[in-house]
């Protein structure tokens, strides 16, 4: 993990240099342009309005980043589509349209408010020791790092891998060259020069650049309030609610994950601020993101990579991301550009930025006392959590899944979900509730 070269209430002195970093963060996202096509699909919207629902959900991103780094937690953590809400929205929007997908969404964005701002949620920081949080950030990695693999090799051809290949082998070069160059200022771009260089340079000149998908986009659409029926259009079908909610119920447990290793990797206390100002600030968010025809926000794990990768923690560069999406999502065709270049050029990142974040994990497990208790927590929860969904995934729990309920399905099918589980289950059954040490993950 790279030493922190700004924490996180410090920013560039050079305003340029701090819109590198920000930028740079925005160039790991994919959820925005992958995740609103399976609810577009689900309710079966046109190519015109899937297209401008990746861009108001850009638009949405923007502004819940504002918010939680502002108003919220004020950790530097980049909000974004949450996967865990959509794979229970696409089925709902499916089955009983996008009426009550749209006020199910609305209405548990409320509730998601009200366990923030009523501090429910707070008390779960005392359940969140090393040896927890450590499982927590392991899981995230390798969970993400499947995503990793697959958007790396996509089809198998030569090609896909050997761009894959070259982008990671950039990023080691230039964070090894650059870290005795100009201040570190190369190394801390790293993530960002290869993704252009590879991505659009390399890319281009192997044809594997849709420079007709960016030709195609305007450049400034503007967001409009409501674009898919106002509140008062809404369906409020209870089932939709609870479904959803199971959901939600998902993404703030991850939250409450990430906000634990945002702390670690920026070397920051982590305290029940973080999750109760937090957790308010992501259903507000997913409010704005409701209004705005967006997907609901929640916090996106791979720029806590991002942060161990280039020792960049400011909240600052954070806030310029977030300016970063709303132009995005206002240009169209400006944001078309990470569609456009090849998938494994941003899945070679993605395997960079997870194998941080399982580093961040296994540093937090190496500060727990080493008891056989904790063993058992580690192994057992790591198995389960791995293992369950990949079962699930192989076709074999396909009966068994049909059968399960709307709340076990996305818990069965979530390596994160069932590892947070896991975890707090086993370290209260064998270890009780400890006061967990402020954690700070260094290498």
């Amino acid at each position: 993990m790279a030493e922190l070269a700004y924490r996180i209430d410090e920013k560039p002195q050079r305003l340029w240099e701090a819109v590198l970093y920000g930028w740079q963060h925005t160039l790991v996202d994919i959820s925005p342009f992958v995740l609103p096509l399976a609810v577009a699909t689900a309710v079966g919207m046109d190519a015109a309005a899937q297209a401008q629902l990746i861009s108001y959900t850009l638009v949405a991103m923007g502004v819940a980043t504002l918010l939680q780094t502002t108003l919220g937690n004020r950790l530097p953590i980049i909000q974004g589509p949450s996967a865990t809400i959509i794979g229970v929205m696409a089925p709902v929007g499916a089955q009983l349209g996008a009426a009550a997908m749209w006020g199910g969404v609305f209405v548990d964005a409320l509730i998601e408010t009200v366990f923030g701002a009523t501090g429910v949620l707070g008390f779960l920081r005392r359940l969140f020791p090393p040896v927890v949080s450590g499982i927590v950030v392991v899981t995230i990695g390798l969970a993400l790092g499947q995503l990793a693999i697959r958007l790396s090799i996509g089809a198998g051809t030569v090609i896909e891998i050997a761009l894959a290949v070259a982008t990671v082998a950039l990023v080691l070069v230039l964070q090894e060259w650059g870290s005795r160059t100009n201040r570190g200022l190369v190394a801390r771009a790293a993530v960002f020069i290869s993704i252009w260089v590879i991505g659009i340079g390399v890319g281009g000149l192997l044809g594997r650049v849709d420079w007709g998908l960016v030709g195609a986009q305007p450049w400034i659409r503007l967001p409009t309030l409501f674009p898919f029926g106002t509140p008062l259009e809404w369906d409020y079908r209870l089932v939709a609610v609870v479904a959803i909610f199971t959901g939600y119920v998902g993404s703030m447990v991850e939250s409450v994950g990430d906000y634990v290793a945002t702390c670690a990797v920026a070397e920051e206390p982590f305290e029940r601020k973080h999750v109760d100002r937090g957790i308010v600030a992501e259903g507000v968010g997913c409010l704005s993101a409701t209004a705005l025809g967006g997907m609901p926000c929640t916090s996106f794990t791979q720029n806590i990579g991002i942060i161990a990768a280039t020792g960049v923690a400011s909240r600052h560069v954070v806030r310029i991301a977030a300016v970063i999406l709303l132009l995005y999502g206002l240009c169209p065709k400006f944001g078309a550009l990470l569609v456009a270049m090849p998938r494994s050029v941003l899945g070679g990142v993605f395997v960079l930025v997870c194998g941080l974040i399982v580093r961040s994990g296994i540093s937090l497990l190496r500060s727990t006392p080493r008891t056989d208790a904790d063993g058992l927590v580690v192994g057992l929860s790591l198995v389960v959590a791995l293992g369950v969904p990949a079962y699930v995934a192989s076709g074999l729990g396909e009966a068994w899944l049909a059968e399960a309920g709307m709340f076990a399905r996305v818990v069965l099918t979530s390596p994160i979900v069932i590892g947070v589980i896991m975890a707090l289950g086993l370290n209260l059954a064998l270890n009780g509730v400890r006061e967990p040490d402020a954690p700070t993950s260094r290498s």
